[in-house]
């Protein structure tokens, strides 16, 4: 179980605010930035004495891993592999094994420290070499190489869309899309 954190504390008070039907309801429709917009602003203006930049990358964990499991992306999060520290992977390691043109690795930065931020994408690069197969998912955009989201709805409206055509043209997807009841 993992600890309580003033992060996914908002998040989750806010999904429930919201009410998992009209998620599951802007999920199907492809609204990824108005759903966006509904949550991640006012979760961003509740939460204080965390600095910006861990409050953004946390929640956009946090909010990725959430939405995912309900579009049913597969992922694994939070792993080690090969020694290197994963925020997030998609489908997972054992594809990452196989054929490392079949998996994403996201990473959520918490930095404002440009050379963390590449040292720990120098860390990623050793395990997948493709840089289109490397998201980065930022409070701000990085000039780099790698496939680079920002945390604002169109910018983050677009990844989870990109996500989901990912999974759908590598043939990941169970039939469903969403676990939502039609």
């Amino acid at each position: 179980m993992s600890e309580s954190s003033p992060i996914k504390d908002a998040l989750y008070a806010k999904i429930e605010d919201i009410g998992q039907e009209q998620i599951h309801q802007l999920l199907l429709n492809g609204k990824f930035s108005e759903l966006f917009e509904k949550i991640y602003g006012p979760v961003i203006q509740s939460v204080h004495n965390i600095e910006e930049y861990e409050k953004h990358g946390t929640l956009a964990e946090s909010l990725t891993h959430y939405l995912f499991t309900e579009m049913l992306i597969p992922s694994q999060r939070k792993i080690t592999f090969k020694n290197i520290e994963l925020d997030m992977i998609i489908p997972n390691t054992e594809e990452l094994q196989k054929n490392s043109h079949n998996t994403i690795m996201i990473f959520f930065v918490k930095t404002s420290n440009i050379e963390e931020i590449k040292q720990r994408i120098q860390d990623i690069k050793k395990i997948q070499k493709e840089d289109l197969n490397i998201w980065i998912i930022s409070k701000d955009h990085i000039e780099i190489p790698q496939s680079t989201y920002i945390t604002e709805k169109e910018s983050f409206g677009k990844f989870l869309k990109d996500a989901q055509n990912f999974i759908k043209t590598k043939k990941m997807n169970k039939l469903n899309i969403f676990k939502t009841k039609v």
